[in-house]
C-alpha cells in the first residue's frame, strides 16, 4: 500500500472535539475520561501510530495524558493552531506572528513559546502552528511583504527557542517546527484568511528558513482540504502543488472541505470523507496519495476530520481510514514512477555495444559456437513462462508510442532486451536471427570477461514469417523471411514462432489463407523435429492507420479454432493471443497452452499488469506471457523492474497490487551488470584466416 511506512496520525481535538460535539477539546478543557477514551479508541483501530493534540490547561490531566501517549508509543504532534485561531480573550492581534507591529509580534511569539514548553513537557516530537492573518492588498503589496518578513523573523526565533529546549531536554532528535498553510479567504466565518497561504509563497518562505538559514527541522504542513480554498489568482490549487512543496513537507493532512457556498458546511469545516457535497472525491484522494508516493514523501499522514450534527466521532474516523486505504491500495497510486528515468546506455554502454560489431567482423564463428554450447532447459516446462518478444523491426515496425524510430536504435533495443534477459525472472526470448546472433556474441564476450552465461537454461524461440511488412498492400502475404524451422533446429533453439492474421473483409483475404497454409507446414515440421510451435493467430481489420486487432472474444475464439487445427497434430502447439474481455470463454475455446501478448506500448505498464492478472486467472491453460514493446519500453521505467513485477503474477500468481509494489522496489538495481566488459580493452586474439580457407 502506498505510504505504508509513513506515520499515520489523527488530529484528536477535531475528531473528538468534546462531549456531544462541543468545543472543550479545542479549548483545552475536555474531561480527562473523554480524552482517555478517545486515545483508547485511536489505539484500538490498529491504524494510527501517531496523534496530534493541542493545549490541555489542567497540568495534572496533561501529565496523565502524556503518560498514556508514552504507553502507546505514539509519535505526538503538538498543534498550536487552535490556540492561535481561538485567541482566547483576544490578547493577541489577528496578524499573530506575522504582525508588522513589533510589540504584537513579540507577544504572539511568546504565546507560541509557552505552547512549545507544553509540547516538550508531553514528549511531542513536532510542533505545528499557523502564520497569522493576511493584511491584504488594499494598500498594495507592501504590507503583505512586510508581514512575510515579520513571519520569517518569528519562525527564526521559534527555531532558536526549540534548539535551546532540545538541549535542555537532552533530545537526540530535534523538534520538528512545522508551519501549516491555510487559505487567504476572509469572506466567511469558516475561512481562515491566513498570510501563508498559497504554495508558491509557502515554498519561498521554506527556502529561506530551511535552505538559507539551515534550520533543517523546519518544514510545511499541507492539508488536502485547503487545496480547494488556496488561491493565487482565480483558480484553486491542484495536486501538483505537492511537487513544488515536496522538499519542504514535514507533514500532510487528509481532510475534506466544501466549496458550495449554499451548503451550510461551506468552507474549511473538515467534513467526513463521505460527505455528499465534499470537494474531495475518491479520485482526487487517490491522485493526492499517488503524488505523495511519486515525490517519495517521508513525513507523517494526518487525518483531520470532524463529526457534524449527529455523527459519531468513531464513525467519521473509520470512514476516513476506509477511504484512505481504498485509495492507497490502487495500482496507479502504488506505481509512482516519480523522478526515476531508466538510462539504457548506462546499462549497456556504447563501448560494450560496439564490441558486438567488432566480434561479428573478427570472430563470426563464435555465434554458432554459442548456439551449440549453450545449456538448454529441460522439457516439459513445468511452470508458467515469461518470455520477451523482440521481432518487431523485422516487419518494418520501429515505432514505440509517438516515436516512429525508437526501436530502430539497436543499442537501445538490445540494451533493453538483455536488461531483462539477464534476470532469472525472465524465462527466455522470441526473436529474429539478427538479434539472436547479437545475444550469442554478447553472451560469449561476457563469459570471456569473467561473467556467467545469461542464455543458459533460457528458452530461445526463433521467429519465422516476417514478410508481411507493415503498410504494404500485400501485408497479409506474410512470407517466411527470418528463421526456417530447419535453421531453428540446427541452432538448437527451443521452438518456432509463427503468425497469421485473418482479414476476410478485403482483397487481402486470399493472402491470409496463403499465410495460414505456410504456418500449417511449419507446424508439421516442428512436430517432426519435436519442438514447440508458438502460433500468434489474430483477427484483424483494416483502418486508415493500418491493421488493428479485433479485440473481441468471439472473433478471437473463431481464430483460435483455425490455429489449433493447423498441421497434422496440435501436440506441440502453443498460442500467443491478446487479453480481451470475457477471456474465460477464450481460454475454454482450446485445450492448448496460451501465452498472453503485450500489445503496443502505452508507456503505462499498470494496465497490462492488471490484464495479465485477469488473463492468468482465466484458466489453467493460460501459461504465461510473451511480451515486447509494452514492457521493454514502459515509458521512463526500468524494463527489468516491470518484468519482475509481471513475473510475480506469471510465476507466483500474486495480485497486480503486490506486483506493482515489487516493481517499484526493484527499479534501477544491478545497472552495472556489464561493467566487466568496460574494463576489457582488447578483443581476444584469434587465428588469422588464410586465403585457402576463404
Amino acid at each position: 500500500m502506498a505510504l505504508e511506512k509513513n506515520k499515520k496520525s489523527l488530529v484528536t481535538f477535531m475528531a473528538f472535539p468534546g462531549p456531544r460535539l462541543g468545543r472543550s477539546a479545542q479549548l483545552g478543557e475536555a474531561p480527562e475520561k473523554y480524552l482517555k477514551d478517545s486515545i483508547e479508541f485511536i489505539k484500538k483501530t490498529g491504524f494510527f501510530n501517531a496523534i496530534e493534540v493541542t493545549k490541555i490547561k489542567d497540568p495534572e490531566i496533561r501529565e496523565n495524558m502524556a503518560q498514556l501517549y508514552k504507553k502507546y508509543k505514539f509519535f505526538v504532534t503538538y498543534c498550536a493552531q487552535p490556540v492561535q485561531l481561538i485567541n482566547e480573550d483576544n490578547l493577541i492581534a489577528e496578524t499573530d506572528i506575522s504582525s508588522i507591529d513589533e510589540l504584537e509580534r513579540r507577544n504572539a511569539v511568546a504565546r507560541l513559546m509557552e505552547c512549545l514548553d507544553e509540547a516538550y513537557e508531553i514528549g511531542a516530537k513536532q510542533f505545528c502552528f499557523l502564520s497569522g492573518s493576511d493584511p491584504g492588498t488594499e494598500n498594495g503589496l507592501t504590507q503583505r511583504r512586510s508581514a512575510f518578513n515579520a513571519l520569517l523573523k518569528s519562525i527564526r526565533e521559534l527555531c532558536e527557542y526549540a534548539l535551546e529546549m532540545d538541549k535542555q531536554y537532552n533530545r537526540k532528535r530535534r523538534m520538528l517546527i512545522t508551519l501549516e498553510t491555510f487559505d487567504r479567504e476572509s469572506h466567511h466565518e469558516n475561512m481562515k484568511g491566513q498570510l501563508i497561504g498559497p504554495s508558491n509563497e509557502a515554498r519561498e518562505l521554506a527556502e529561506i528558513i530551511k535552505d538559507e538559514d539551515e534550520w533543517e527541522n523546519f518544514g510545511l504542513l499541507y492539508d488536502l482540504s485547503h487545496m480547494f480554498l488556496l488561491r493565487n489568482g482565480y483558480e484553486h490549487e491542484e495536486v501538483d502543488s505537492l511537487r513544488m512543496l515536496a522538499p519542504y513537507l514535514n507533514w500532510i493532512h487528509i481532510a475534506n472541505s466544501v466549496t458550495d457556498k449554499n451548503d451550510p458546511l461551506y468552507g474549511d469545516t473538515h467534513v467526513s470523507m463521505d460527505y455528499p457535497n465534499g470537494a474531495v472525491t475518491p479520485e482526487i484522494l487517490a491522485d493526492f496519495i499517488k503524488t505523495l508516493n511519486e515525490v517519495n514523501f517521508q513525513g507523517g499522514v494526518g487525518f483531520e476530520i470532524m463529526p457534524h450534527g449527529r455523527q459519531l466521532s468513531e464513525s467519521v474516523v473509520n470512514i476516513a481510514i476506509a477511504a484512505y486505504q481504498e485509495a492507497a491500495q490502487q495500482i496507479d497510486v502504488n506505481y509512482a514512477l516519480g523522478g526515476f528515468r531508466f538510462k539504457t546506455r548506462r546499462f549497456l554502454p556504447e563501448k560494450v555495444f560496439f564490441k558486438i560489431s567488432e566480434a561479428k567482423i573478427k570472430r563470426p564463428s563464435i555465434i554458432m559456437e554459442e548456439y551449440e554450447n549453450r545449456k538448454q532447459r529441460n522439457r516439459p516446462y513445468d511452470a508458467n513462462l515469461l518470455l520477451i518478444a523482440a521481432d518487431h523491426p523485422a516487419r518494418y515496425v520501429t515505432n514505440v508510442g509517438d516515436d516512429p524510430y525508437l526501436m530502430g536504435d539497436r543499442q537501445q533495443y538490445i540494451g533493453r532486451i538483455v536488461r531483462c534477459l539477464v534476470d532469472n525472472c525472465v524465462d527466455g526470448i522470441m526473436t529474429t536471427p539478427d538479434l539472436m546472433d547479437d545475444l550469442m556474441v554478447l553472451n560469449r564476450l561476457f563469459k570471456e570477461a569473467g561473467g556467467n552465461s545469461f542464455i543458459d537454461n533460457k528458452i530461445l524461440i526463433g521467429c519465422t514469417n516476417r514478410g508481411g511488412l507493415r503498410g504494404s498492400m500485400y501485408e497479409m502475404d506474410d512470407r517466411i523471411t527470418a528463421y526456417k524451422v530447419d535453421e531453428i533446429v540446427e541452432r538448437r533453439l527451443d521452438g518456432a514462432k509463427m503468425m497469421f492474421r485473418i482479414d476476410l473483409d478485403t482483397a487481402q483475404a486470399r493472402y491470409s489463407q496463403q499465410t495460414i497454409e505456410r504456418v500449417a507446414d511449419m507446424v508439421r515440421k516442428c512436430q517432426d523435429y519435436k519442438i514447440e510451435a508458438y502460433i500468434e493467430p489474430l483477427p484483424v481489420r483494416q483502418t486508415r492507420d493500418g491493421y488493428v486487432i479485433k479485440m473481441d472474444y468471439g472473433e478471437l475464439i473463431k481464430t483460435i479454432g483455425v490455429a489449433t487445427a493447423l498441421g497434422g497434430t496440435s501436440e506441440r502447439t502453443w498460442l500467443k493471443i491478446p487479453y480481451v474481455d470475457n477471456f474465460e470463454m477464450v481460454a475454454r475455446s482450446t485445450s492448448n497452452p496460451i501465452l498472453l501478448l503485450g500489445g503496443a506500448s502505452t508507456g503505462k505498464p499498470t494496465d497490462i499488469i492488471e490484464n495479465f492478472e485477469k488473463g492468468i486467472g482465466a484458466g489453467p491453460n493460460v501459461r504465461g506471457c510473451m511480451v515486447g514493446r509494452n514492457l521493454l519500453y514502459p515509458g521512463y521505467d526500468d524494463p527489468l523492474a516491470v518484468l519482475m513485477g509481471v513475473s510475480k503474477i506469471v510465476h507466483d500468481q500474486e495480485t497486480a497490487e503486490n506486483a506493482v509494489k515489487f516493481l517499484a522496489e526493484n527499479r534501477g538495481k544491478n545497472m552495472d551488470y556489464f561493467s566487466i566488459l568496460m574494463r576489457s580493452r582488447k578483443m581476444p586474439k584469434v587465428k588469422e584466416i588464410s586465403k585457402s580457407e576463404i
